[in-house]
């Protein structure tokens, strides 16, 4: 949980990351912080949450671990959604994108501070001429900037939308209308993709590129070429409004009568195995039959039952949710095959956990991990924030938690697993991650190396605490306790400490430091007096009682 803060913090220092603080100062040592810590943070996470499950479930029964992790786990989560979550989308809101770094920093240095766009892109969405005109005229230096999610221009932005309006007036205040969005594209490529010739007309007419291409190699008349699934999951992600398909398609022919014939088409290249397992994959994860229309009055917006967020950072807590329901469920067969079919149950269990064939985990976890990043770059595992779980993710993470759960069974009491953690963090840190974020396109070994990295880490880490952290320790225990309290509630603070930094002159990692031991140092004390002892904090982590003697401890039996 602590990693975790110190993840988040990171983030706004590391190049080329879009997140809501966008700080003036980079430095590649961040992505590298970044990465090592993704790697192996939440597959030893949902290791120990297995681990804990099966022990209760061993010691309580079924029914008590169910109401118990209930209170823990699932109240929780859905307490912070409707309460930590939007106070953090509203922080966002104030201070997203005000002082946005330039996207060609890449060391500890310092660069200019545009203008503001999130207020720019909400006047485009708002069709707000009025409010544009102001913001332009105010804040001229952001009508250029892309927005830090999708990375897209405001005039791409506005030609995605049709607001011809918009378009003019972004036009006539100095908007390039070349200007690249992350993907490569340019507003030409949204006016096709959407289906919007007056738009399309009036950026040809100042200058706009109709044979620019986008990353891909492909030019604006080929935006047309989108299928129905395709289009319909964009229109999603962009939260475009909603508009008949054969409408889309009548524009979208208007369009490429407009401009130059697309390059004939060249013959595809044959795909290898994987990338065809992963693009019929991606086809099924943005199928039409995972969105659902939402009315709110006279609007209507479609929500994607998997990739439209819903549980932002507390993803994890609803992956647990999902788990512990499926242990529930494959508790009774198991035990009874324990007891009819495999009457050693612990031993296959030490087999699995605690001897050399351990090591077949790797096997699922790297074909898991070759699905990662469907939907761009990517290191480590991914994150799912949506209603529905993305399966490759929580078969990834499953695999950890039925680890931890037999590794319990096991009864590993002289810790013969991690006991080499000595080789296993300087293998994984020094040979293991800079191998893995080296091999560029190998995407199956990097997956394995991936994967290899994450288990090594985590045996490791078990090792360490092992060997350090045996005994009880009254400070420990209060500071594992405070971590969940922490995690819950840091992005918002961290955040309002993070903004007013941006634009200082000061080295990236002085920064860093400050923000992640301000926001914990804060969080803690609130932890102590107004949590600890509370109703929330009985919630959060059981009953705990004030120490009022030498030697009695804090923590209720």
């Amino acid at each position: 949980m602590l990693l975790g803060i110190a993840l988040h913090a990171a983030i706004p220092y590391a190049p080329f990351f879009p997140w809501a603080i966008q700080d003036s100062r980079t430095s590649q040592s961040f992505s590298l912080l970044f990465a090592s810590i993704h790697g192996f943070r939440m597959p030893l996470f949902f290791l120990i949450s297995g681990f804990f499950t099966a022990m209760i479930w061993k010691h309580k029964g079924l029914a008590t671990m169910l109401r118990q992790r209930t209170l823990r786990i699932l109240l929780p989560c859905l307490l912070a959604t409707v309460t930590i979550i939007p106070l953090m989308s509203w922080i966002t809101r104030q201070v997203a994108m005000e002082t946005p770094r330039a996207a060609t920093v890449q060391t500890d240095s310092a660069a200019p501070a545009p203008a503001p766009t999130s207020l720019l892109i909400e006047a485009i969405r708002q069709n707000s001429p009025e409010t544009l005109q102001k913001f332009l005229t105010e804040k001229p230096a952001a009508i250029n900037q892309p927005d830090t999610e999708l990375q897209v221009r405001p005039l791409a932005w506005a030609a995605l939308h049709g607001n011809i309006k918009a378009v003019q007036l972004l036009l006539d205040a100095g908007a390039d209308p070349n200007g690249r969005n992350g993907d490569g594209s340019t507003a030409l490529h949204g006016a096709v993709f959407t289906g919007r010739p007056e738009v399309l007309r009036l950026l040809l007419e100042h200058g706009a590129d109709p044979e620019s291409k986008n990353l891909q190699g492909e030019v604006p008349a080929q935006a047309a070429a989108a299928d129905l699934g395709s289009t319909v999951f964009f229109w999603s992600i962009l939260q475009l409004p909603p508009e008949n398909p054969e409408h889309i398609a009548l524009g979208r022919e208007q369009c490429v009568a407009l401009l130059p014939p697309a390059p004939p088409a060249t013959p595809a290249t044959p795909q290898d195995l994987l990338s065809s397992i992963r693009t019929h994959y991606t086809n099924l994860l943005t199928a039409p039959f995972w969105l659902v229309q939402i009315s709110r009055g006279t609007n209507t917006h479609s929500f994607h039952l998997m990739l439209s967020p819903v549980f932002d950072h507390l993803w994890f807590l609803w992956f647990l949710c999902w788990m512990i329901g499926g242990f529930a469920i494959v508790t009774k067969p198991l035990s009874w095959m324990a007891r009819n079919v495999i009457p050693s149950a612990p031993r296959l269990a030490r087999l699995l956990t605690v001897s050399p064939l351990k090591l077949i985990f790797l096997l699922p976890t790297t074909a898991t991990m070759a699905l990662m990043g469907l939907f761009g770059p990517s290191f480590g595992p991914d994150t799912s924030l949506g209603l529905l779980p993305q399966p490759h993710v929580i078969i990834y993470y499953s695999l950890f938690f039925a680890f931890g759960c037999l590794y319990f069974i096991a009864d590993d009491h002289d810790g013969r697993t991690g006991r080499l953690w000595w080789v296993c963090l300087p293998l994984s840190l020094f040979l293991l991650l800079p191998l893995s974020l080296g091999l560029g396109e190998s995407r199956l070994a990097g997956a394995a190396v991936q994967s290899a990295y994450a288990w090594l880490m985590t045996f490791g880490s078990l090792g360490v605490f092992r060997r350090f952290l045996r005994r009880p320790n009254a400070t420990i225990r209060w500071l594992s306790d405070a971590s969940y309290w922490l995690y819950l509630t840091h992005l918002p603070l961290l955040f309002a400490i993070q903004a007013p930094l941006r634009s200082l002159e000061f080295p990236a990692w002085m920064k860093f430091g400050f923000s992640c031991l301000t926001c914990t140092g804060l969080l803690l004390i609130v932890y102590q007096y107004a949590v600890r002892y509370t109703w929330l904090g009985t919630l959060l982590n059981g009953p705990r009682r004030r120490a009022t003697d030498v030697g009695r401890p804090v923590s209720a039996p």
